[in-house]
């Protein structure tokens, strides 16, 4: 038989995975790139981004750039509509005739649904927000919610979040009295939006609302959960309960069209908030039960891309059967089957599941009715074994901290009066990318007065000096190389698929203590450089609020795979920090083998931030006596001991808002002047509530 190539791509608003697979289904090309929802991007935009990742895949596979593979299936977010979907495809096939000899475009959720359930099943999606869609065995579809935070997104990580915030108001203006006590929720929610007062929350439900960093509070929610919260148990509940009347919307649609068959309906379970099933499953069961779902529910979880499920489509739309192992495509984690009687019966990871009784939190989503069941449910609960099976940090910890360095920036040419020990410039963090020696971390931690020593302590306490090899201010990125082999290596993940609400890890040596570690979750994938002030930088930055202080910069941002997603690059305000992606890294560190060397500069020895709106108003709240009238400037984040602007008097926290009578809006404007003006440079600064003047002499580094 002739070689024949499938792809498919999965794509989202804010990354896209494409696989080619060849005639007997086997993966023979993969690709990962950016968003490809075309409302946002463009048709335009978004056909480049897409031939981009078939061009890379058909490289990884082997594949001639000019020749089509046979099918290319685009089930993208956004493309629900047939028109825009024909109008996509003709631009791809215009923009690259050599791309594929045919182009199928669907929706997100039609990938989804047909790499779990290619002959007719049910997808739902619980992800930050909500959506259902059937497919019958004769190729009906219907769809149930999905209209969106304003609308609907019933189950869906914001609207958990709403729930449990509007729990919280509700009990304390006796609208709505919770039905469980609500300490535990709102230590959450407080610390999560740091908030003090219920008022504190406003800002973040209207001027400055995020619907994904609201929605991370949904992860928080479901530890509480597991922990035993019964108000957080309780509205998780409702998650479920919400969750399971869209598919008893979809299964009455589906008896009517499965002519008496008995075979189980697939649902295809899609998101981050079915990784709190047990939370969920009381409510889904009870939902189930009071609408009387009357045919057998396999609840299935995917084990690979949807961009799968899309090459299955790509093949079926020029009539080619594509091989699949349905086993290896996705696992079946709960079936659900009716019960004559009412009762609900299911089965649980292969183990009976008997209505309520057997559900993990059902007491807790019920409530107590007495002091005398509290007493005895008490009785029965068992702690033994927790350690082992939730310490998911300290596992990331044991892999992760062997690659992790201390750096310390020291000027042989000064000495301590009473140690007589070279005198410390700077510090922070670093980690090993190369077992030959080579380190990452930012720019800003080794950039300092000519003739420094970089010194470098191991986590076996061994110091060894370091060289740098490479520095880019632009993205405050450096490497540097220390003479020892064979050492462990920090493994690099990839940024283009990481979620709000995940969990990651940030380590580094604050303050000299070397492998501290602090953790968080993603609040945001997509902070633009812009959007932080950052003029010039062209990027991205991961927000999160795993505390990044000085000594952490440098240091790795680390996924619960023990994968580096980010470099901790800077902290904001407390509970706001920021990452360098890991995918800006690794195009410098393929751009530093053939880059040239760097030309001298002058050098201030500051870290600063542009003063954007959303900065401004947080800098208000902290500190009410700043002065009115700042609507411009830098923020001055870090100064390095010894550099041109601690010897000139600038510190961190003052705001620069004027260089030499020019206004400085941004940190674009201070770079400009570095390059253009010579001699001293004279900074017109607000200190807490004060005007001042300081007056530096950058240095040529």
């Amino acid at each position: 038989m002739n070689k024949m190539y499938f792809g498919g791509v999965e794509g989202g608003a804010t990354h896209s995975n494409l696989v080619i697979c060849n005639e007997s289904g086997k993966v023979v090309g993969k690709a990962r790139g950016p968003g490809t929802n075309h409302w946002a991007l463009g048709i335009e935009e978004c056909a480049k981004r897409i031939i981009d990742m078939v061009h890379a895949a058909k490289e990884d596979a082997g594949i001639p750039l000019d020749q089509p593979i046979d099918s290319l299936g685009l089930t993208l977010s956004g493309c629900e509509q047939e028109s825009s979907n024909a109008d996509l495809a003709v631009r791809v096939r215009e923009k690259d005739g050599a791309c594929a000899g045919a182009i199928y475009v669907a929706s997100d959720t039609a990938g989804s649904l047909f790499t779990g359930a290619p002959n007719g099943g049910m997808v739902l999606i619980a992800g930050t927000g909500s959506n259902a869609l059937l497919r019958t065995p004769d190729g009906q579809q219907y769809g149930c919610g999905g209209w969106g935070y304003l609308l609907g997104d019933e189950g869906g990580a914001y609207w958990i979040a709403h729930r449990a915030v509007k729990a919280i108001f509700d009990d304390e203006d006796g609208l709505l009295p919770s039905p469980h006590p609500t300490v535990r929720v709102w230590e959450v929610i407080s610390e999560h939006f740091k908030a003090e007062t219920r008022a504190d929350l406003l800002p973040h439900a209207y001027k400055h609302f995020d619907k994904s960093h609201f929605a991370g509070l949904t992860a928080k929610l479901s530890k509480l959960a597991e922990q035993g919260d019964a108000l957080s148990q309780h509205v998780f509940a409702g998650a479920g309960a919400a969750l399971a009347a869209h598919a008893a919307a979809l299964a009455e649609r589906a008896h009517g069209a499965r002519n008496g068959t008995s075979a189980a309906l697939r649902v295809v379970c899609v998101g981050s908030v079915w990784n709190s099933w047990d939370a969920l499953r009381p409510g889904v069961l009870k939902q189930l039960a009071a609408r009387r779902v009357k045919i057998e529910l396999e609840l299935v979880r995917l084990k690979v891309s949807s961009a799968m499920g899309a090459a299955w489509l790509a093949a079926k739309h020029v009539n080619y059967s594509l091989p699949r192992d349905d086993s290896a495509f996705c696992e079946v984690f709960y079936t659900y089957r009716p019960d004559v009687n009412g009762k609900v019966n299911g089965t649980h990871n292969g183990k009976l599941d008997n209505g309520l009784q057997g559900c993990g939190f059902a007491t807790g989503i019920v409530g107590y009715v007495s002091a005398k069941e509290k007493v005895s449910a008490a009785s029965v609960i068992s702690l033994s074994g927790r350690r082992d099976k939730y310490n998911f940090i300290a596992d990331v910890v044991a892999v992760s901290a062997p690659s992790v360095v201390y750096i310390e920036i020291k000027d042989d040419r000064r000495r301590d009066i009473v140690t007589g020990q070279s005198i410390t410039l700077s510090n922070g963090s670093g980690f090993i990318v190369k077992e030959d020696g080579l380190i990452l971390t930012n720019a800003h931690v080794v950039v300092n007065k000519p003739n420094a020593t970089v010194n470098v302590r191991l986590m076996d306490g061994s110091n060894h000096t370091g060289f740098v090899e490479d520095v880019d201010l632009k993205s405050d990125l450096a490497t540097l190389r220390i003479p020892v082999k064979n050492l462990p290596t920090m493994k690099l993940g990839s940024s283009a698929d990481i979620k709000p609400g995940e969990w990651v890890v940030a380590m580094g040596s604050p303050l000299a203590l070397s492998n501290t570690v602090t953790a968080g979750v993603i609040s945001s994938t997509q902070r633009a450089s812009e959007e932080l002030g950052l003029i010039g930088k062209d990027m991205v930055y991961i927000q999160t609020d795993a505390p990044i202080t000085f000594g952490n910069s440098g240091g790795p941002l680390v996924n619960l795979d023990g994968e580096a997603i980010g470099i901790n690059s800077m902290k904001v305000t407390s509970g706001i920090s920021f990452a360098i992606p890991i995918d800006y890294v690794k195009e410098f560190l393929a751009k530093s083998k053939t880059k040239s060397p760097p030309v001298s500069r002058r050098y201030l020895g500051i870290t600063m931030l542009s003063l954007t709106p959303n900065i401004l108003f947080e800098l208000r709240m902290r500190n009410p006596e700043m002065p009115s009238d700042i609507d411009h400037g830098i923020l001055v984040w870090k100064v390095i001991i010894g550099s041109p602007a601690y010897n000139g008097g600038l510190q961190p926290g003052d705001i620069v808002t004027s260089i030499n009578g020019s206004p400085v809006r941004s940190a674009g404007d201070l770079y400009s002047v570095l390059e253009t003006a010579p001699g001293k440079l004279s900074m017109l600064i607000v200190r807490g509530k004060t005007r001042t003047t300081v007056t530096i002499t950058p240095e040529i580094h």
